[in-house]
């Protein structure tokens, strides 16, 4: 399947983002098993944790998150991490690659109930890359302030669209972005935003203190 057969056939699924068409589980999974998930480069775990400081022990959420590249690495600083997605494809890689002190649960976080592990104050970190601008992000940005700890951190990874450039959000429905505007409205509702850059085209939010 093309990209542009992909964005053909999601053009059948219920619109599920503020910023297109919602893809389907089997979507991601052909994704997965035919595709090239972005990579966790040395300069984004760098640069994590110099502005997250993940203390070992702590607990994660990884919210979308795919095969586990992401998980894997927040277990690799000591952290007790749990990844939720509804590709059952990534899922499937996430466990074959096995790591300490991380689970993997099948969950849409758009279409389901929030989970049952999720409580009120319950978790230190969630992290979600690349996946936000595919969510109802606002609703969820709100639940993640719920779920977070009083000293919790959520941190995002996106893609930026560049100024002047007409967004087509299905022409590659896979690489989704935000504009500068809506990375900047992403803190509304929270005490602390810290933004930086990986590259033109990726940038890091940090928040904490919702209220």
């Amino acid at each position: 399947m093309t990209r542009s057969q992909a964005s053909a056939e999601a053009a059948g699924h219920e619109t599920g983002s503020p910023n297109g068409v919602r893809l389907s589980p089997e979507q991601w999974d052909h994704w997965y098993q035919t595709g090239w998930p972005t990579m966790v480069s040395h300069k984004e775990a760098q640069l994590f944790y110099n502005h997250v400081a993940p203390s070992p022990g702590t607990s994660a959420v990884d919210l979308a998150c795919g095969n586990g590249q992401w998980t894997r690495q927040l277990a690799a600083w000591g952290l007790n991490t749990h990844g939720f997605d509804f590709s059952a494809e990534a899922l499937r890689q996430a466990a074959a690659a096995g790591a300490p002190d991380v689970t993997y649960t099948y969950w849409d976080i758009d279409g389901d109930p929030i989970h049952h592990n999720l409580r009120p104050h319950s978790v230190d970190l969630v992290t979600c890359r690349y996946a936000l601008p595919y969510l109802q992000y606002e609703r969820l940005l709100t639940d993640v302030g719920r779920w977070l700890l009083p000293s919790g951190t959520f941190y995002a990874l996106v893609y930026v669209d560049q100024p002047g450039v007409s967004r087509k959000p299905d022409a590659d429905p896979f690489h989704r972005g935000f504009t500068e505007d809506e990375i900047q409205a992403l803190s509304s509702g929270w005490a602390f935003r810290r933004t930086y850059s990986l590259s033109r085209s990726q940038k890091a939010v940090v928040l904490r203190g919702y209220s």
